[in-house]
């Protein structure tokens, strides 16, 4: 009997929106991270002072290149998710851009965690943790993303 029985498809409306749900949600937690880590708000990272303003960051834009290039990646994988959801983009073209885009966060992050891994008084920055999570969130939502496809 249950070989008769015809095999559905995934609901692929479920697979938009949850891979839309973690594409925004991990933007959301990579800006609030960088934000965290820019000001030094709560804990300062052991080897980049935060910032004084939008003049500190043009003068500091090579410390903190890697830092806003994962803030822009993380802004573009937040319209990405936003066009995923509103079926704009197809989930096939949303996975790749996803899984590209998170792949950019943690590379940047990864890449800066020398300087920003640490607070000064040696334990582990939660921003920094946090802007880790949001980049795999954006992969997960890549991934998801793959099964929306109708």
């Amino acid at each position: 009997m249950a070989a008769q029985r015809r095999r559905t498809a995934p609901n692929a409306r479920g697979a938009r929106v949850s891979g839309s749900a973690f594409a925004l949600g991990g933007a959301a937690l990579v800006l609030i991270g960088i934000a965290s880590i820019l000001t030094g708000n709560p804990s300062v990272a052991h080897d980049l002072t935060p910032l004084a303003g939008p003049g500190d960051l043009l003068g500091r834009f090579g410390q903190v290149a890697p830092i806003v290039s994962a803030a822009i990646a993380a802004v573009v994988a937040g319209v990405v998710g936003v066009l995923l959801a509103t079926k704009r983009l197809t989930p096939l073209a949303a996975a790749v851009e996803l899984l590209i885009l998170g792949l950019a966060v943690e590379v940047c992050i990864g890449g800066a965690s020398g300087r920003i891994g640490h607070a000064t008084d040696g334990a582990v920055l939660g921003s920094t943790v946090a802007c880790v999570m949001g980049g795999t969130a954006i992969l997960a939502g890549g991934i998801i993303a793959v099964l929306g496809h109708e």
